[in-house]
């Protein structure tokens, strides 16, 4: 059985309850480079607590925004699917942290994936997950989706000062294959999800 049969039976298999999604802003090159969406998607597999999940063999979902979802069952973290035209996929978890922020009674989790899709070109985006336990279910409650196509991109949570940071590529224009700037991005926590707060744009070095 191909990895392209196994992904489409992961997805099937996983079963679970999903709500709406909902985009936060459409970027502009002017813009920072990010969009929000709340999938609320609620999976089948039980746990005692966030903590006992094991995200590096879960079968993950890019939601996106024209409401379609992509699948990737991980093993230790990594997952590749290579096309017979010579395409592909490759997903790898960057980042799995269970928190605790102050003032806070329940334990999150927060997951930074890279995926990249390869045809022509490739394109590499960042999904920073944010999951939560609701009747024993692991929830994917809010998704950032971000451009990772240039060096120094990713996430880190702050749980002191209840923040995330994104770095990103931006949306100036630019060839593929070489970006001219970065988008730092910061998220804080407000009691319901990770708002925006602030963003900067840093310029890249010259790019081959």
């Amino acid at each position: 059985m191909s990895r392209r049969t196994l992904s489409l039976v992961a997805l099937l298999c996983a079963t679970g309850t999903a709500g709406s999604l909902a985009a936060a802003q459409v970027p502009d090159e002017t813009t920072p480079n990010y969009q929000i969406s709340y999938p609320n998607y609620q999976y089948r597999v039980t746990a005692a607590s966030i903590g006992d999940v094991d995200f590096r063999n879960l079968t993950v979902f890019w939601y996106r925004d024209d409401k379609s979802r992509r699948s990737a069952p991980l093993l230790n973290g990594t997952f590749e699917e290579k096309y017979a035209d010579g395409g592909g996929e490759k997903v790898t978890v960057d980042l799995v942290q269970s928190v605790l922020l102050p003032g806070e009674t329940r334990r999150r989790a927060v997951i930074d994936l890279l995926w990249r899709s390869c045809g022509g070109s490739c394109s590499d985006h960042g999904l920073v997950q944010i999951f939560e336990l609701r009747s024993g279910h692991p929830t994917v409650v809010e998704q950032i989706t971000y451009e990772r196509h240039a060096p120094n991109t990713g996430a880190t949570v702050d749980t002191g000062s209840r923040t995330l940071t994104v770095t990103g590529r931006s949306s100036e224009p630019s060839a593929n294959c070489c970006p001219k700037s970065l988008d730092v991005m910061t998220f804080e926590w407000n009691g319901r999800e990770l708002a925006f707060k602030s963003s900067k744009r840093v310029a890249l070095a010259d790019t081959p």
